[in-house]
Protein backbone atom coordinates (compact mmCIF):
# COMPACT_ATOMS: atom_id res chain seq x y z
CA UNK A 1 0.00 0.00 0.00
CA UNK A 2 1.28 3.44 -0.85
CA UNK A 3 0.18 6.95 0.00
CA UNK A 4 -0.11 8.05 -3.64
CA UNK A 5 -3.90 8.33 -3.48
CA UNK A 6 -4.18 9.57 0.08
CA UNK A 7 -6.59 12.51 0.38
CA UNK A 8 -5.26 14.53 -2.60
CA UNK A 9 -7.70 17.37 -1.94
CA UNK A 10 -6.44 18.20 1.56
CA UNK A 11 -6.20 21.99 1.88
CA UNK A 12 -2.95 21.86 3.86
CA UNK A 13 0.54 20.43 3.50
CA UNK A 14 0.98 17.10 5.26
CA UNK A 15 3.90 14.68 5.64
CA UNK A 16 1.84 11.51 5.26
CA UNK A 17 2.72 11.01 1.58
CA UNK A 18 6.43 10.89 2.47
CA UNK A 19 6.03 7.92 4.83
CA UNK A 20 6.35 4.34 3.65
CA UNK A 21 4.08 1.51 4.74
CA UNK A 22 6.46 0.30 7.47
CA UNK A 23 6.72 3.78 8.97
CA UNK A 24 2.94 4.12 9.02
CA UNK A 25 2.59 0.82 10.84
CA UNK A 26 5.25 1.96 13.30
CA UNK A 27 3.37 5.24 13.89
CA UNK A 28 0.20 3.26 14.57
CA UNK A 29 2.09 1.04 17.02
CA UNK A 30 3.52 3.91 19.09
CA UNK A 31 0.31 5.96 18.90
CA UNK A 32 -1.72 2.98 20.03
CA UNK A 33 0.47 2.65 23.10
CA UNK A 34 0.04 6.36 23.84
CA UNK A 35 -3.74 5.97 23.60
CA UNK A 36 -3.61 3.03 26.00
CA UNK A 37 -1.79 5.23 28.52
CA UNK A 38 -4.40 7.99 28.41
CA UNK A 39 -7.39 5.65 28.03
CA UNK A 40 -8.22 5.62 31.79
CA UNK A 41 -8.30 9.44 31.70
CA UNK A 42 -10.12 10.20 28.46
CA UNK A 43 -12.56 7.27 28.49
CA UNK A 44 -12.55 4.46 25.98
CA UNK A 45 -15.09 5.85 23.50
CA UNK A 46 -12.97 8.95 22.90
CA UNK A 47 -9.84 6.84 22.48
CA UNK A 48 -11.53 4.57 19.94
CA UNK A 49 -12.68 7.57 17.92
CA UNK A 50 -9.12 8.90 17.87
CA UNK A 51 -7.79 5.48 16.83
CA UNK A 52 -10.20 5.38 13.88
CA UNK A 53 -9.10 8.88 12.81
CA UNK A 54 -5.47 7.84 13.07
CA UNK A 55 -5.90 4.72 10.95
CA UNK A 56 -7.82 6.72 8.37
CA UNK A 57 -5.02 9.29 8.16
CA UNK A 58 -2.36 6.57 7.88
CA UNK A 59 -4.43 4.74 5.25
CA UNK A 60 -4.28 1.57 7.34
CA UNK A 61 -6.87 -0.98 8.41
CA UNK A 62 -7.24 -2.55 11.83
CA UNK A 63 -6.44 -5.91 10.22
CA UNK A 64 -3.12 -4.60 8.89
CA UNK A 65 -2.02 -3.37 12.31
CA UNK A 66 -2.90 -6.73 13.85
CA UNK A 67 -1.33 -8.88 11.12
CA UNK A 68 1.96 -6.95 11.16
CA UNK A 69 2.73 -6.42 14.86
CA UNK A 70 5.80 -4.39 15.76
CA UNK A 71 7.73 -4.51 19.00
CA UNK A 72 7.73 -1.02 20.51
CA UNK A 73 11.52 -0.69 20.27
CA UNK A 74 11.49 -1.70 16.61
CA UNK A 75 8.73 0.78 15.83
CA UNK A 76 10.57 3.61 17.56
CA UNK A 77 13.77 2.74 15.71
CA UNK A 78 11.96 3.03 12.37
CA UNK A 79 10.73 6.50 13.25
CA UNK A 80 13.95 7.94 14.69
CA UNK A 81 16.66 6.73 12.33
CA UNK A 82 19.52 9.17 11.95
CA UNK A 83 18.98 9.47 8.21
CA UNK A 84 15.19 9.69 8.52
CA UNK A 85 13.93 11.04 11.84
CA UNK A 86 10.25 11.81 11.30
CA UNK A 87 9.15 12.19 14.92
CA UNK A 88 8.48 15.95 14.74
CA UNK A 89 6.65 15.43 11.44
CA UNK A 90 4.44 12.86 13.17
CA UNK A 91 3.46 15.32 15.91
CA UNK A 92 2.80 18.01 13.32
CA UNK A 93 0.59 15.82 11.15
CA UNK A 94 -1.38 14.43 14.07
CA UNK A 95 -1.92 17.89 15.57
CA UNK A 96 -3.37 18.92 12.22
CA UNK A 97 -5.69 15.92 12.48
CA UNK A 98 -6.68 16.93 16.02
CA UNK A 99 -7.52 20.42 14.78
CA UNK A 100 -9.35 18.84 11.83
CA UNK A 101 -7.30 20.97 9.45
CA UNK A 102 -7.18 18.01 7.07
CA UNK A 103 -10.91 18.26 6.41
CA UNK A 104 -11.87 19.60 3.02
CA UNK A 105 -15.22 20.76 4.39
CA UNK A 106 -13.64 22.36 7.46
CA UNK A 107 -16.57 24.70 8.07
CA UNK A 108 -18.73 21.72 8.96
CA UNK A 109 -16.04 19.82 10.88
CA UNK A 110 -15.01 22.76 13.07
CA UNK A 111 -11.56 23.57 14.46
CA UNK A 112 -11.32 22.42 18.07
CA UNK A 113 -8.24 21.51 20.12
CA UNK A 114 -9.64 19.19 22.77
CA UNK A 115 -7.83 18.92 26.12
CA UNK A 116 -7.95 15.12 25.76
CA UNK A 117 -6.08 15.41 22.48
CA UNK A 118 -3.38 17.44 24.20
CA UNK A 119 -3.08 14.78 26.89
CA UNK A 120 -2.56 12.17 24.15
CA UNK A 121 0.06 14.30 22.38
CA UNK A 122 2.24 14.69 25.44
CA UNK A 123 2.02 10.96 26.12
CA UNK A 124 3.02 10.32 22.50
CA UNK A 125 5.86 12.85 22.74
CA UNK A 126 7.35 11.03 25.72
CA UNK A 127 7.02 7.63 24.02
CA UNK A 128 8.79 9.01 20.95
CA UNK A 129 11.73 9.92 23.17
CA UNK A 130 11.21 13.64 22.68
CA UNK A 131 11.07 16.43 25.23
CA UNK A 132 7.76 18.08 26.11
CA UNK A 133 9.31 21.27 24.78
CA UNK A 134 9.32 19.71 21.32
CA UNK A 135 5.54 19.30 21.41
CA UNK A 136 5.20 22.85 22.70
CA UNK A 137 7.29 24.06 19.75
CA UNK A 138 4.99 22.21 17.35
CA UNK A 139 1.96 23.84 18.99
CA UNK A 140 3.51 27.30 18.83
CA UNK A 141 4.59 26.92 15.23
CA UNK A 142 1.22 25.72 13.95
CA UNK A 143 -0.71 28.19 16.09
CA UNK A 144 1.41 31.11 14.91
CA UNK A 145 1.19 30.09 11.28
CA UNK A 146 -2.59 29.89 11.53
CA UNK A 147 -2.79 33.27 13.24
CA UNK A 148 -0.51 35.01 10.75
CA UNK A 149 -2.48 33.49 7.89
CA UNK A 150 -5.64 34.80 9.54
CA UNK A 151 -4.17 38.30 9.74
CA UNK A 152 -3.10 38.15 6.12
CA UNK A 153 -6.57 37.03 5.09
CA UNK A 154 -8.17 39.90 6.99
CA UNK A 155 -5.80 42.46 5.42
CA UNK A 156 -6.20 41.12 1.90
CA UNK A 157 -9.97 41.42 1.97
CA UNK A 158 -10.70 43.91 4.73
CA UNK A 159 -13.78 45.32 3.02
CA UNK A 160 -15.40 42.00 2.26
CA UNK A 161 -18.25 40.22 3.97
CA UNK A 162 -15.68 37.71 5.19
CA UNK A 163 -14.19 40.21 7.64
CA UNK A 164 -17.60 41.52 8.61
CA UNK A 165 -18.49 37.97 9.56
CA UNK A 166 -15.76 37.90 12.17
CA UNK A 167 -17.70 40.23 14.41
CA UNK A 168 -16.73 43.78 15.27
CA UNK A 169 -15.02 42.88 18.55
CA UNK A 170 -12.78 40.24 17.01
CA UNK A 171 -11.77 42.59 14.19
CA UNK A 172 -11.05 45.35 16.70
CA UNK A 173 -8.77 43.05 18.69
CA UNK A 174 -6.83 42.12 15.56
CA UNK A 175 -6.58 45.75 14.40
CA UNK A 176 -5.15 46.77 17.77
CA UNK A 177 -2.61 43.98 17.48
CA UNK A 178 -1.58 45.16 14.02
CA UNK A 179 -1.30 48.79 15.04
CA UNK A 180 1.01 48.05 17.96
CA UNK A 181 3.83 47.23 15.60
CA UNK A 182 3.68 48.53 12.04
CA UNK A 183 6.88 46.60 11.44
CA UNK A 184 4.86 43.40 11.57
CA UNK A 185 3.27 44.31 8.23
CA UNK A 186 5.82 42.02 6.61
CA UNK A 187 4.32 39.04 8.37
CA UNK A 188 2.70 37.86 5.19
CA UNK A 189 2.69 34.09 5.44
CA UNK A 190 3.55 31.46 7.99
CA UNK A 191 6.60 30.42 5.98
CA UNK A 192 7.87 33.97 5.62
CA UNK A 193 7.51 34.76 9.28
CA UNK A 194 9.70 32.13 10.81
CA UNK A 195 11.32 30.57 7.78
CA UNK A 196 14.84 29.25 8.13
CA UNK A 197 14.35 28.48 11.79
CA UNK A 198 14.81 32.11 12.83
CA UNK A 199 13.56 32.95 16.31
CA UNK A 200 11.67 36.20 16.87
CA UNK A 201 10.87 37.70 20.27
CA UNK A 202 7.11 37.92 20.67
CA UNK A 203 4.71 38.46 23.54
CA UNK A 204 4.20 35.26 25.50
CA UNK A 205 7.68 33.95 24.76
CA UNK A 206 9.62 33.18 21.62
CA UNK A 207 8.17 32.56 18.22
CA UNK A 208 8.57 28.89 17.45
CA UNK A 209 11.02 27.74 14.81
CA UNK A 210 9.25 26.57 11.68
CA UNK A 211 9.05 22.86 12.43
CA UNK A 212 7.00 22.26 9.28
CA UNK A 213 5.41 24.55 6.68
CA UNK A 214 2.03 23.09 7.53
CA UNK A 215 -0.16 26.14 7.22
CA UNK A 216 1.97 28.28 4.91
CA UNK A 217 -0.06 27.10 1.95
CA UNK A 218 -3.28 28.29 3.53
CA UNK A 219 -2.68 32.00 3.01
CA UNK A 220 -4.90 33.27 0.23
CA UNK A 221 -6.12 29.73 -0.43
CA UNK A 222 -9.57 28.23 -0.15
CA UNK A 223 -9.16 27.67 3.58
CA UNK A 224 -9.90 31.37 4.24
CA UNK A 225 -12.17 31.93 1.27
CA UNK A 226 -15.32 32.35 3.35
CA UNK A 227 -16.50 34.13 6.46
CA UNK A 228 -16.87 30.73 8.07
CA UNK A 229 -13.17 29.95 7.62
CA UNK A 230 -12.09 33.11 9.42
CA UNK A 231 -14.71 32.61 12.12
CA UNK A 232 -13.40 29.10 12.85
CA UNK A 233 -9.87 30.35 13.48
CA UNK A 234 -11.04 33.23 15.66
CA UNK A 235 -13.16 30.77 17.64
CA UNK A 236 -10.17 28.48 18.13
CA UNK A 237 -8.07 31.27 19.63
CA UNK A 238 -10.91 32.86 21.59
CA UNK A 239 -10.83 36.09 19.59
CA UNK A 240 -14.55 36.20 18.88
CA UNK A 241 -16.20 38.93 20.93
CA UNK A 242 -12.85 39.92 22.38
CA UNK A 243 -12.33 36.56 24.12
CA UNK A 244 -11.62 36.34 27.83
CA UNK A 245 -10.04 39.79 28.00
CA UNK A 246 -13.12 41.28 26.38
CA UNK A 247 -15.63 39.35 28.46
CA UNK A 248 -17.50 41.50 30.97
CA UNK A 249 -20.16 40.71 33.52
CA UNK A 250 -22.58 43.44 32.49
CA UNK A 251 -24.97 42.95 35.37
CA UNK A 252 -25.00 41.41 38.82
CA UNK A 253 -24.76 37.67 38.20
CA UNK A 254 -25.16 34.88 40.76
CA UNK A 255 -24.83 37.46 43.53
CA UNK A 256 -21.46 38.84 42.34
CA UNK A 257 -20.68 42.43 41.41
CA UNK A 258 -17.20 41.92 39.92
CA UNK A 259 -15.91 39.19 37.62
CA UNK A 260 -13.54 39.81 34.72
CA UNK A 261 -10.32 38.58 33.13
CA UNK A 262 -7.02 40.41 32.69
CA UNK A 263 -4.45 39.10 30.24
CA UNK A 264 -0.80 39.08 31.27
CA UNK A 265 1.51 40.25 28.49
CA UNK A 266 5.27 40.08 28.91
CA UNK A 267 5.69 43.11 26.65
CA UNK A 268 2.65 45.25 25.92
CA UNK A 269 4.49 46.90 23.01
CA UNK A 270 4.66 43.63 21.09
CA UNK A 271 1.63 42.04 19.47
CA UNK A 272 0.20 39.14 21.48
CA UNK A 273 0.35 36.03 19.33
CA UNK A 274 -2.36 33.64 20.59
CA UNK A 275 -1.41 30.14 21.71
CA UNK A 276 -3.20 26.83 21.29
CA UNK A 277 -3.86 26.70 25.05
CA UNK A 278 -4.72 29.20 27.77
CA UNK A 279 -4.24 29.42 31.54
CA UNK A 280 -6.55 31.10 34.05
CA UNK A 281 -4.89 32.11 37.34
CA UNK A 282 -6.91 32.91 40.45
CA UNK A 283 -5.64 34.83 43.47
CA UNK A 284 -7.43 33.76 46.66
CA UNK A 285 -6.82 36.81 48.86
CA UNK A 286 -5.26 40.26 48.50
CA UNK A 287 -2.85 40.92 51.34
CA UNK A 288 -1.95 44.50 50.46
CA UNK A 289 -3.47 45.77 47.20
CA UNK A 290 -5.63 44.84 44.23
CA UNK A 291 -2.47 44.60 42.12
CA UNK A 292 -1.99 41.14 43.63
CA UNK A 293 -4.72 39.89 41.29
CA UNK A 294 -2.00 39.92 38.62
CA UNK A 295 1.39 40.44 40.29
CA UNK A 296 2.14 36.88 41.54
CA UNK A 297 1.23 35.40 38.17
CA UNK A 298 3.06 38.02 36.12
CA UNK A 299 6.25 37.08 37.97
CA UNK A 300 5.61 33.36 37.56
CA UNK A 301 4.98 33.58 33.82
CA UNK A 302 7.56 36.23 32.97
CA UNK A 303 10.03 33.66 31.65
CA UNK A 304 10.40 33.15 27.93
CA UNK A 305 8.89 30.22 26.07
CA UNK A 306 5.49 30.19 27.80
CA UNK A 307 3.25 28.00 25.69
CA UNK A 308 -0.07 29.41 26.89
CA UNK A 309 -2.05 32.62 26.94
CA UNK A 310 -2.14 33.75 30.58
CA UNK A 311 -5.21 35.37 32.13
CA UNK A 312 -5.95 36.41 35.71
CA UNK A 313 -9.46 36.22 37.09
CA UNK A 314 -10.37 39.38 38.97
CA UNK A 315 -13.47 38.87 41.10
CA UNK A 316 -14.91 40.51 44.22
CA UNK A 317 -11.62 42.26 44.96
CA UNK A 318 -13.05 44.22 47.91
CA UNK A 319 -14.01 40.99 49.67
CA UNK A 320 -10.60 39.45 48.92
CA UNK A 321 -8.83 42.60 50.12
CA UNK A 322 -10.81 42.54 53.36
CA UNK A 323 -9.88 38.88 53.78
CA UNK A 324 -6.21 39.62 53.20
CA UNK A 325 -6.23 42.43 55.74
CA UNK A 326 -7.97 40.17 58.26
CA UNK A 327 -5.30 37.52 57.69
CA UNK A 328 -2.59 40.07 58.49
CA UNK A 329 -4.38 41.33 61.60
CA UNK A 330 -4.93 37.77 62.72
CA UNK A 331 -1.33 36.57 62.36
CA UNK A 332 0.10 39.71 64.01
CA UNK A 333 -2.15 39.55 67.07
CA UNK A 334 -0.57 38.46 70.33
CA UNK A 335 -2.89 35.49 70.75
CA UNK A 336 -2.12 34.29 67.24
CA UNK A 337 1.62 34.73 67.76
CA UNK A 338 1.36 32.57 70.86
CA UNK A 339 -0.64 29.96 68.97
CA UNK A 340 1.87 30.03 66.14
CA UNK A 341 4.71 29.24 68.51
CA UNK A 342 2.73 26.37 69.96
CA UNK A 343 1.82 25.02 66.53
CA UNK A 344 5.51 24.90 65.70
CA UNK A 345 5.77 22.15 68.31
CA UNK A 346 4.76 19.62 65.64
CA UNK A 347 1.78 17.92 67.25
CA UNK A 348 -0.21 20.98 68.26
CA UNK A 349 -1.76 21.50 64.82
CA UNK A 350 -3.32 18.06 64.97
CA UNK A 351 -4.45 18.77 68.52
CA UNK A 352 -6.23 21.91 67.36
CA UNK A 353 -8.11 19.86 64.80
CA UNK A 354 -8.91 17.04 67.18
CA UNK A 355 -10.17 19.24 70.01
CA UNK A 356 -13.92 19.46 70.50
CA UNK A 357 -13.49 23.12 71.45
CA UNK A 358 -10.84 25.43 70.01
CA UNK A 359 -8.35 27.05 72.43
CA UNK A 360 -9.80 30.11 74.13
CA UNK A 361 -6.78 32.20 73.09
CA UNK A 362 -7.67 31.66 69.44
CA UNK A 363 -11.42 32.00 69.88
CA UNK A 364 -10.85 35.44 71.40
CA UNK A 365 -9.65 36.73 68.02
CA UNK A 366 -11.84 34.55 65.79
CA UNK A 367 -14.12 37.46 64.87
CA UNK A 368 -11.17 39.16 63.16
CA UNK A 369 -11.13 36.52 60.46
CA UNK A 370 -14.39 34.58 60.65
CA UNK A 371 -16.78 36.89 58.80
CA UNK A 372 -14.35 37.96 56.03
CA UNK A 373 -13.54 34.30 55.44
CA UNK A 374 -17.19 33.30 55.16
CA UNK A 375 -17.91 36.13 52.73
CA UNK A 376 -14.87 35.40 50.54
CA UNK A 377 -15.63 31.67 50.51
CA UNK A 378 -19.24 32.27 49.48
CA UNK A 379 -18.23 34.70 46.71
CA UNK A 380 -15.59 32.23 45.51
CA UNK A 381 -18.17 29.46 45.28
CA UNK A 382 -20.40 31.70 43.18
CA UNK A 383 -17.45 32.76 41.03
CA UNK A 384 -16.80 29.09 40.31
CA UNK A 385 -20.28 28.74 38.83
CA UNK A 386 -19.74 31.75 36.56
CA UNK A 387 -16.35 30.41 35.50
CA UNK A 388 -18.03 27.15 34.52
CA UNK A 389 -20.47 29.17 32.38
CA UNK A 390 -17.57 30.97 30.68
CA UNK A 391 -15.63 27.78 29.96
CA UNK A 392 -18.67 25.88 28.72
CA UNK A 393 -19.48 28.75 26.36
CA UNK A 394 -15.88 28.50 25.09
CA UNK A 395 -15.22 32.21 25.64
CA UNK A 396 -11.57 31.16 26.05
CA UNK A 397 -11.67 29.59 22.58
CA UNK A 398 -11.90 26.02 21.37
CA UNK A 399 -8.62 25.14 23.07
CA UNK A 400 -7.47 23.49 26.32
CA UNK A 401 -7.53 25.60 29.48
CA UNK A 402 -5.36 25.28 32.61
CA UNK A 403 -6.75 26.39 35.99
CA UNK A 404 -4.36 27.50 38.75
CA UNK A 405 -5.22 29.09 42.08
CA UNK A 406 -4.37 29.46 45.74
CA UNK A 407 -6.42 29.90 48.92
CA UNK A 408 -9.99 30.96 48.02
CA UNK A 409 -8.98 30.76 44.37
CA UNK A 410 -9.03 26.99 44.75
CA UNK A 411 -12.66 27.21 45.89
CA UNK A 412 -13.45 28.90 42.57
CA UNK A 413 -11.76 26.05 40.69
CA UNK A 414 -13.37 23.35 42.83
CA UNK A 415 -16.91 24.58 42.24
CA UNK A 416 -16.19 25.27 38.58
CA UNK A 417 -15.07 21.67 38.06
CA UNK A 418 -18.04 20.33 40.03
CA UNK A 419 -20.37 22.29 37.78
CA UNK A 420 -18.61 21.13 34.61
CA UNK A 421 -18.96 17.53 35.79
CA UNK A 422 -22.66 17.98 36.51
CA UNK A 423 -23.13 19.41 33.02
CA UNK A 424 -21.21 16.57 31.38
CA UNK A 425 -18.51 18.88 29.98
CA UNK A 426 -15.34 17.05 28.90
CA UNK A 427 -12.20 18.01 27.02
CA UNK A 428 -12.19 21.63 28.22
CA UNK A 429 -9.80 21.63 31.20
CA UNK A 430 -6.22 20.48 30.65
CA UNK A 431 -4.21 20.89 33.88
CA UNK A 432 -5.23 21.99 37.39
CA UNK A 433 -3.02 23.25 40.23
CA UNK A 434 -4.45 23.87 43.70
CA UNK A 435 -2.34 25.59 46.38
CA UNK A 436 -3.45 25.89 50.00
CA UNK A 437 -6.92 24.56 49.24
CA UNK A 438 -9.50 24.89 52.08
CA UNK A 439 -11.26 21.77 50.82
CA UNK A 440 -11.97 18.54 52.70
CA UNK A 441 -9.97 15.49 51.64
CA UNK A 442 -12.84 13.24 52.73
CA UNK A 443 -15.21 14.13 49.88
CA UNK A 444 -13.76 11.31 47.84
CA UNK A 445 -16.66 10.91 45.44
CA UNK A 446 -16.61 14.61 44.58
CA UNK A 447 -12.82 14.55 44.20
CA UNK A 448 -13.10 11.65 41.77
CA UNK A 449 -15.79 13.49 39.83
CA UNK A 450 -13.86 16.72 39.42
CA UNK A 451 -10.63 14.90 38.57
CA UNK A 452 -12.52 13.14 35.77
CA UNK A 453 -13.17 16.52 34.12
CA UNK A 454 -9.42 17.20 33.91
CA UNK A 455 -7.55 15.68 30.97
CA UNK A 456 -4.00 16.49 32.05
CA UNK A 457 -2.33 16.77 35.44
CA UNK A 458 -4.11 17.50 38.71
CA UNK A 459 -1.70 18.88 41.31
CA UNK A 460 -2.40 19.57 44.99
CA UNK A 461 0.23 21.72 46.75
CA UNK A 462 0.09 21.77 50.54
CA UNK A 463 2.06 22.56 53.66
CA UNK A 464 1.53 21.04 57.08
CA UNK A 465 2.68 24.34 58.64
CA UNK A 466 -0.36 26.36 57.51
CA UNK A 467 -1.96 26.84 60.92
CA UNK A 468 -3.99 29.84 59.69
CA UNK A 469 -5.78 27.60 57.20
CA UNK A 470 -6.17 24.99 59.91
CA UNK A 471 -7.80 27.50 62.22
CA UNK A 472 -10.22 29.14 59.77
CA UNK A 473 -11.29 25.76 58.42
CA UNK A 474 -11.75 24.35 61.92
CA UNK A 475 -14.02 27.25 62.87
CA UNK A 476 -16.76 25.81 60.67
CA UNK A 477 -16.01 22.13 60.39
CA UNK A 478 -15.03 19.17 62.52
CA UNK A 479 -13.33 17.67 59.48
CA UNK A 480 -9.72 16.90 60.34
CA UNK A 481 -8.43 16.45 56.79
CA UNK A 482 -7.85 19.45 54.49
CA UNK A 483 -6.21 19.45 51.04
CA UNK A 484 -4.11 22.52 51.83
CA UNK A 485 -2.58 20.75 54.82
CA UNK A 486 -2.00 17.19 53.63
CA UNK A 487 -2.04 14.89 50.59
CA UNK A 488 -5.32 14.04 48.89
CA UNK A 489 -5.36 10.26 48.48
CA UNK A 490 -7.17 10.11 45.15
CA UNK A 491 -5.96 8.42 41.97
CA UNK A 492 -4.28 10.80 39.48
CA UNK A 493 -3.75 13.60 42.01
CA UNK A 494 -0.11 14.63 42.37
CA UNK A 495 0.58 15.86 45.90
CA UNK A 496 3.50 18.24 46.42
CA UNK A 497 4.53 19.22 49.94
CA UNK A 498 5.82 22.78 50.17
CA UNK A 499 8.39 24.27 52.48
CA UNK A 500 6.14 27.19 53.30
CA UNK A 501 5.67 28.84 56.68
CA UNK A 502 2.01 29.71 56.34
CA UNK A 503 -0.98 30.77 54.29
CA UNK A 504 0.22 34.32 53.62
CA UNK A 505 3.35 32.91 52.01
CA UNK A 506 1.54 31.72 48.89
CA UNK A 507 1.53 35.15 47.24
CA UNK A 508 5.33 35.28 47.12
CA UNK A 509 5.80 31.55 46.53
CA UNK A 510 3.71 31.18 43.36
CA UNK A 511 6.64 31.70 41.00
CA UNK A 512 8.86 29.15 42.73
CA UNK A 513 6.04 26.61 43.01
CA UNK A 514 5.02 26.79 39.35
CA UNK A 515 8.47 27.14 37.81
CA UNK A 516 10.51 24.76 39.96
CA UNK A 517 8.06 22.26 41.45
CA UNK A 518 4.94 21.90 39.31
CA UNK A 519 6.30 22.81 35.85
CA UNK A 520 2.99 22.87 33.99
CA UNK A 521 3.41 23.19 30.19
Amino acid sequence: MTGSNHKPTNPIQMSIDNWNHQQRLAIARVSGQALSLVDPIVHRSWGMTWWDLLLDHLDLSQLETESTPYAFEDALSLLSRQDSDIRIDILTDLLAIALQLDKVDYEKSGIIYDARSRCFFFALTRLLGLDTGDMCAVERSIGQQMYFALQEASKADSDSDRVAGMGRQAQKAMDETNNKKKAFRWLATGAGIIGGGAVIALTGGLAAPLVAPLVAGLTGATFFATAGGVALITSLFGLTGGGLAGWKMHRRTRGLEEFEFVQILNDSDLPPIPALSCTICITGFLAESKEEVEAPWADAFSRKGINSDIYCLSYETEALLTLGHSFRRFVTSQAAKYAGVEVAKQTVLRAVFAAVALPATLLSIADVIDNPWQIASDRSRKAGLILADVLQERVQGNRPCNLIGYSCGTIVIWHCLKELFDRGCEGIVDNVVLMGAPISCHEQQTWNEIVSTVSGRFVNCYTSKDWVLAFVYRLHSLDTSVAGLEPVQINRIENIELDLDGHLGYTDAVEDILCNLVKIV
